[in-house]
């Protein structure tokens, strides 16, 4: 598939389909998985909690990378994408941020 979205729509219009997609993409017509890490222990569904603390066992963080220590333009960018009022602007979208933030 061409992106998330594009997976969220085939797992809905397909029976017995099934992805992985991001949290922002959940929709009311999809069922999320509820994953336990062994055999007869209780199962983890995802939220937003469950991405930030680990309990979700598939969750997975989004990794930016740069050429060194990034400076500059590339270097405030980043530093604002970490600050509180960037992992808002990513909790307000649906995704997990990357720290708890106080978005209130």
């Amino acid at each position: 598939m061409h992106g998330s979205k594009d997976v969220v729509d085939l797992v809905e219009n397909t029976p017995c389909a099934i992805g992985y997609s991001g949290l922002a993409y959940a929709t009311d017509h999809v069922k999320l998985a509820c994953i336990a890490t062994a055999a007869g222990s209780a199962c983890q569904n995802p939220s937003v909690g469950s991405a930030l603390d680990g309990s979700y066992p598939i969750a997975r963080p989004l990794f930016m990378y740069t050429n060194g220590e990034p400076g500059g333009h590339v270097g405030e960018y980043l530093n604002w994408i970490k600050s509180n009022e960037g992992q808002c602007i990513i909790l307000n979208k649906g995704y997990a941020p990357a720290i708890e933030v106080d978005c209130g």
